[in-house]
């Protein structure tokens, strides 16, 4: 009886709270933790009047992100900014084309164990369209910009 009052009242405490979470706590930590974890990189934006918007973050205020463009500092209201984006680098590139390898590689093992004594064309054409396959599955996984919500939305 006692785990079923606990457990009513642990779900009743979790639904509650997420209504009464201020949107602009939210927003400030996740404005901090970007600060924290990407000056110095690469980001990109959609600004004011639907206007993309690419430069190296210098730094992060309470109502403006301070981006270098061409070697300058421009300051953009981050009001009504609700993602930014940090495009892929030449590390990512790397990863999905060491996973091709690693396909290819797998591929052409698997066809070496399965058969006593595979046809070279056949060693060929497998561990092509295993290095092609695992390419693509790397690209996919690895080579994506990565999207941080700076919104304060708890919830969509």
């Amino acid at each position: 009886m006692n785990r079923v009052i606990f457990s009513i009242l642990l779900g009743c405490s979790v639904l509650a709270a997420q209504p009464g979470t201020n949107i602009n706590a939210v927003r400030a930590i996740r404005l901090q933790n970007f600060k924290q974890n990407y000056v110095g990189s690469t980001i990109r934006f959609i600004g004011p009047g639907s206007i993309s918007v690419m430069g190296v973050l210098e730094d992060v205020t309470d109502q403006s992100l301070i981006i270098s463009h061409n070697n300058s500092p421009v300051a953009y209201s981050h009001t009504e900014i609700d993602y930014i984006f940090i495009d892929p680098g030449f590390t990512d590139l790397l990863m999905a084309f060491g996973v091709g390898l690693l396909g290819g590689t797998a591929s052409y093992m698997a066809v070496i164990i399965s058969k006593e004594k595979p046809h070279p064309s056949v060693k060929g054409v497998v561990s092509s369209a295993g290095t092609v396959l695992a390419g693509l599955a790397g690209l996919k996984a690895f080579y994506k910009p990565i999207k941080i919500d700076i919104s304060g939305k708890t919830r969509k």
